[in-house]
């Protein structure tokens, strides 16, 4: 072996040192570059609010006076859990997510409520059985009326869907349903007719209702207040205007 070969032979690993030591010197400055980039923008105050989302009742002028007095401070100092909160705060709001985006961007999507159906006075419910109380002047047209105790909200909700697809087609189409303290379920439907319940499952009484209590009244329907299926196996009916002596109705025991 010749001296050389002796010197090419030591040098390969050399160079390869060399390289990989030139590498991870450009790879640190790099990264060095970066974090003092991330650590200027941090610095900066934010520029801009993005709200992205599909809305029909939720204003984006609501969400941006929500957001701006939290964001205005630097970047890397933005509490994205309270801005993110503010924004769910807003009655039409179902969920929301907040990010940065650098250098100075603060990305706020916001999810709208579905309104499904008025709760008690003042407030409605959406989709998922939560109460949420927007402005009157906000409030639909044409939602069912639903009302309960607090916490019973899904409850109620699931008890109307179901009954009203039983009685969808019937004499009985339901616009309303509560239950009070006491647990008693009252209904009542879309041509004004009350439905006393009581307080066994509703849906245990529709076989008197759509049977024999629909055949007796379908005619009559107009002239009926309430129909009470507070009983075993019957029902009795109250009348909007008191009828002749003939026609007068009594408590319907095993119809």
């Amino acid at each position: 072996m010749t001296a050389d070969d002796l010197l090419d032979f030591d040098s390969t690993p050399l160079r390869r040192h060399l390289l990989l030591a030139i590498g991870i010197a450009a790879f640190a400055a790099v990264l060095a570059a970066g974090w003092g980039a991330l650590e200027f923008g941090s610095r900066e105050p934010v520029a801009r609010i993005q709200v992205e989302g599909r809305f029909t009742r939720l204003k984006l002028a609501d969400v941006d006076a929500a957001v701006r007095p939290l964001v205005d401070r630097r970047f890397g100092e933005l509490d994205l859990g309270a801005v993110r909160a503010a924004v769910e705060a807003l009655p039409w709001t179902s969920r929301a997510s907040v990010e940065r985006v650098w250098p100075a961007t603060v990305r706020v999507r916001a999810w709208e409520r579905v309104p499904f159906a008025r709760w008690g006075d003042d407030a409605l419910l959406d989709t998922e059985a939560r109460a949420f109380t927007p402005p009157a002047a906000e409030i639909p047209e044409g939602l069912p009326q639903l009302a309960g105790t607090a916490g019973h909200e899904a409850l109620v909700a699931d008890m109307f869907r179901a009954l009203s697809a039983r009685l969808i087609q019937s004499s009985f189409p339901l616009q309303g349903l509560t239950q009070d303290a006491r647990g008693e379920w009252n209904a009542h439907t879309a041509n004004g007719v009350e439905l006393r319940f009581g307080r066994e499952d509703p849906q245990d009484k529709l076989e008197v209702l759509l049977g024999p209590a629909e055949h007796a009244l379908k005619d009559r329907m107009a002239d009926v207040q309430y129909i009470d299926l507070r009983y075993t196996n019957g029902f009795s009916v109250g009348w909007r205007t008191s009828p002749k002596p003939e026609s007068k109705s009594e408590p319907r025991e095993g119809h």
